[in-house]
Order: C-alpha cells, then structure tokens, then sequence
C-alpha cells in the first residue's frame, strides 16, 4: 500500500467517513418512534422523512463546487458537520412535522456536502494520482460498513435501557469527528475563482448508464431494510458486505468485470427469492447476508466504473453521481416501503425482483459494451 494510503490523515479522513455516516444511517429505522404519538403524523410521514432527506441531498447541487473552491476546504467540512449534528439532533425533538420535514431537507444536504468537501475533494487532495481510485475503494466501503452498524445502532436504541447510552455514543462521535476535521493536514492552496454554477465534484452527467444501474440495487436495498429492522438483520448485512470484500480482491480482482456483477445480482434476487417463499426467522439472516454480499458486489464494481468512464479532472463528480445515486435509490426504497406499509409488502418485493432481472439484462446486453467504448483507463 502506497505511502499515501498509509498516513495519518487518510485514515482520519476514512474514519470521519465511517462515524458520519453511521450518525445519518442510525436515524433511518427510527421514523416510526420517533413521529409515534403525533396528531399530524402518520406511518406515511416516516417515508416523508426519508424522501425529504434524499430531496435535500440535491440541495448544494451547482453551488458546492463554489464553496469548497471559494473557501478553505476544512472549513467546509467541518461547517457541513456541525450542521448536519445540529440538524439531527432538532429531528429527535418533539418539533410538529413540516418543521422536522425542513429539518431533514437540510440534514440531507449538509450530508452530501460533507461528502463533496470530505470524500470528493479533501480525500483526493491528500492522495497521489496514481492511488486515488484505490483510496475512494476504501472510503465508499467505509459508507457500506457504516450502512449496516448505523441502523444496528439506531435498532438498539429503541430498547429504554440502551437508549442513552447510544445518545452519548452519538455526542463522543461528534466530538471525536470535529476533532479529527481539525487535525487533518492540506497543502496551502489559494481560493480560486469560479463560476457560482457548476456540476464539478457534483454531478456526472455522462455516467447516466451507471446510475440506471446502481439505482435499482440500492432501492432494493431501502426496501429490503425498511421490513427487516432487527439488529440482527444488520449484522448479518454486515458480514456479507466483509465477504464481498474479501472475494473481490481473492476473487473477482483479476476475472472478467461481469463475473463480480452478475454475481452480486444474482445474489440480492436470491436474497428476494428467500424472504418471498421462506418466513424462518434463520432464513431472514441468510436474505440479509445474501443482499449484503450482492450489494457490495454490485456497487464496488460499479463505483469503479464511474471513476474509469470519467476524466481525470472529473473523478470527483464521478464520485459525486455515485455517492447521490446510492444515497437517493436508498430513500426511496424506504420511502415506498412506508408507503405501502405491510400489505403491499409481498407486491414490493416481486417488482424489486422484476426490476433488477431487468437491469442485470441492460447491464449484459448494452451498458457492459458502453462501458468498454468509453473506459478512458
């Protein structure tokens, strides 16, 4: 591992990564707690919360790129997470709804703010070239890892006798955080002058074909959690996306890119397949398992495929469009889910199956070969 990956600061930004996102993630099973008891709100408002958060995600949109030039780059990290604490703290409050829905549309976007300074900008700026792709692998599996303990802590503080000590575990987090941000070492740069709209670090939009991709299996995904919230369902989720860590590089690592894809869908339809013909509780685990390990197939691939289609000068929108899309999929799976409620449940389940035998089938018979024409390295 290059000298690069090896320093303080890299491994001070992956765990600024790792503790964020699990503060965002663990506030997602808890909707229905927390809007219980209100006049105003119903089992739908908690789907809301999420579709407000994921609207809020395309809030900093054309100006982020502005502010992380116009201003020092720390400075915009480290503002980015005092707002996205500040904001979710006021989301546990008893506040009346369309305050917490504006809550969670500002939550949404200090988040992927903190993303656009942090792992678009920050990150790369302390990694030499030839490692960046290598860094962003293992800064976009921290957010995978941080997808599975983030609701396995939000679960547990359901419970009366665990709640409070996952409150103080949310405050030591923001604080070891800041201080991290604070420590972290850049090189002097000048701000430069840019126009105040623009796609850079933000947006891709020569990646649409990924994005048709990963949409789908990150849906499936919020759809799959938003039904199993159980700790451990997500311990379970954890240890499949570690085993498809594993077998990439002892794997996948030098075998044909479709190998590792085809693979991660055929796992996550099969997760779908148990849950749908299998109610044992054991056979759960094994679903969440299968979806952990399809999922971090599927999307490690992919998020390597975004880096590779884009120009130099582009990876950091390229990492944006991916970060958004897996963000955005993953708010409207529990967006619908709410939505639908229990009944429509089964239903839910057939047209995620349907859709992602349909993207696997796009992704064989067309976006394999589009990828090939435009890979540039």
């Amino acid at each position: 591992m290059h000298t690069s990956l090896r320093s303080l600061d890299f491994w001070r930004i992956i765990l600024i990564n790792l503790l964020v996102s699990a503060l965002v993630y663990m506030i997602m099973p808890l909707w229905p707690c927390l809007l219980e008891g209100r006049g105003d709100a119903t089992i739908a408002s908690s789907g809301w919360m999420m579709m407000l958060f994921g609207i809020g995600l395309f809030l900093p949109g054309a100006f982020s790129s502005y502010l992380v030039d116009k201003y020092r780059r720390k400075d915009v990290c480290l503002w980015s997470i005092l707002l996205l604490v500040a904001v979710s703290f006021l989301s546990t409050l008893h506040l009346p709804i369309y305050i917490v829905g504006i809550v969670r549309v500002l939550q949404g976007a200090a988040f992927a703010l903190f993303h656009i300074s942090l792992g678009n900008t920050i990150l790369i700026d302390v990694t030499v070239s030839e490692r960046r792709d290598l860094a962003a692998f293992i800064y976009f599996w921290t957010c995978r890892l941080a997808l599975a303990l983030g609701p396995a802590l939000g679960v547990l503080a359901l419970r009366p006798s665990l709640s409070a000590y996952v409150q103080y575990f949310s405050v030591v987090c923001a604080a070891v955080v800041i201080y991290l941000v604070a420590r972290i070492n850049l090189p002097f740069r000048s701000p430069m002058e840019r126009k105040l709209l623009s796609l850079d670090r933000f947006w891709l939009p020569s990646g649409w074909p990924l994005v048709l991709l990963l949409f789908p299996v990150t849906f499936a995904l919020g759809v799959q959690m938003a039904y199993n919230l159980h700790p451990l369902y997500f311990i379970a989720l954890l240890v499949g996306s570690i085993l498809s860590l594993i077998l990439h590089f002892g794997v996948f690592y030098r075998s044909d890119t479709r190998a590792e894809i085809v693979v991660g869908f055929l796992s996550i339809l099969g997760s779908f397949i148990l849950l749908l013909y299998q109610d044992d509780e054991w056979m759960v685990r094994v679903s969440a398992g299968l979806m952990g390990y399809g999922v971090g197939c599927v999307s490690s691939r992919l998020q390597s495929f975004f880096t590779v289609v884009s120009k130099h000068t582009d990876r950091g929108s390229a990492q944006g469009t991916y970060k958004l899309t897996f963000e955005l999929g993953l708010c409207c799976g529990f967006f619908v889910s709410f939505i639908c409620g229990a009944i429509g449940g089964i239903t839910l389940c057939w047209v995620c199956v349907l859709s992602l035998f349909l993207a696997l089938l796009i992704y064989l018979t067309l976006v394999h070969r589009w990828f090939l024409s435009h890979s540039r390295r």
